[in-house]
């Protein structure tokens, strides 16, 4: 079963503005010794080490055969490749620096003509077999959350003229609620006697090929950021240093400090030419 909850968009440039999108709520993250001991659990002959070995060393030799360029398919999974994102070089050859194109990673300075041909590498999986969107589609089991079916049914209240304190204020409070802070984290953080302001997120949206996200937040803090629509935790990933967005991608942070955790801040980085939050998969057919 998967459950959505709903964000509504907040850029004001887009068309989508001012409209409710489903997101996913993830339930929690299952690494290879999780999944190893999933797979035990099944009628197997093999002992959980046994097939924990054996998916690290399918991730280790997946690694290695996509940095030689080869793609590796995984039937009814996904194919696994690894692409770059390009630089722009004016020319090949400048022979103001004698400088050529070069097959390496890098940037181009802002007065250059040519460089590194490479800004980064990315790891590409587009999905083949059962994990295509049109067999997703056949099995697929769907429900809200239960704060998105009460932002519902208090919307629906209110529209009807019942339940008239509860169904206005619930849905008045559904964009902010969903777009830009988690409640859950609002609460704890406002029974504090040390409030803790929420981190800034910077990067140019929309974009073309690529953003640079950069987050913020007051001193001393650490910031955890997701890029999954989920609402950050002290669990989350530490943001360490600006990152690269290559796809429509719903950006969430929390600044921690003393143990005492900000509202959530939020940005979605469009992708022209994408309506919506595609996430970093490609799970086309």
């Amino acid at each position: 079963m998967i459950e959505l909850y709903l964000s509504k968009n907040q850029n004001e440039g887009l068309a989508a503005y001012g409209k409710y999108y489903p997101r996913v709520s993830y339930k929690q993250t299952m690494n290879i010794h999780d999944m190893a001991k999933h797979m035990a659990e099944h009628n197997t002959p093999f002992s959980e080490g046994t097939i924990e070995g054996i998916l690290r060393d399918f991730v280790r030799c997946t690694r290695e055969q996509t940095l030689m360029g080869n793609t590796v398919k995984v039937d009814d999974l996904a194919i696994f490749k690894v692409s770059v994102i390009g630089n722009g070089s004016i020319l090949l050859y400048d022979p103001d620096t004698d400088k050529t194109i070069s097959a390496s990673i890098g940037t181009i300075g802002k007065n250059d003509k040519t460089g590194p041909a490479v800004q980064s590498l990315k790891l590409l999986a587009q999905a083949t077999g059962e994990y295509t969107r049109d067999e997703l589609n056949k099995v697929a089991k769907l429900a809200w959350t239960d704060k998105a079916a009460a932002e519902i049914a208090a919307a629906k209240a209110a529209a009807i003229g019942g339940g008239s304190n509860g169904g206005g204020s619930n849905s008045g409070n559904s964009g902010s609620s969903s777009g830009s802070q988690d409640s859950g984290n609002s609460g704890n953080s406002g029974s504090q006697a040390e409030t803790v302001a929420a981190p800034t997120i910077s990067g140019e949206t929309p974009f073309d090929e690529s953003t640079q996200v950069t987050i913020s937040g007051p001193d001393g803090a650490e910031i955890r950021y997701t890029v999954d629509g989920s609402a950050p935790t002290a669990e989350s990933q530490l943001y360490s240093e600006a990152f690269t967005l290559t796809d429509t991608v719903l950006v969430k942070a929390i600044a921690i400090k003393n143990g005492v955790s900000s509202e959530v801040a939020s940005k979605t980085f469009t992708k022209n030419g994408s309506g919506d939050n595609g996430g970093g998969f490609d799970t086309g057919s």
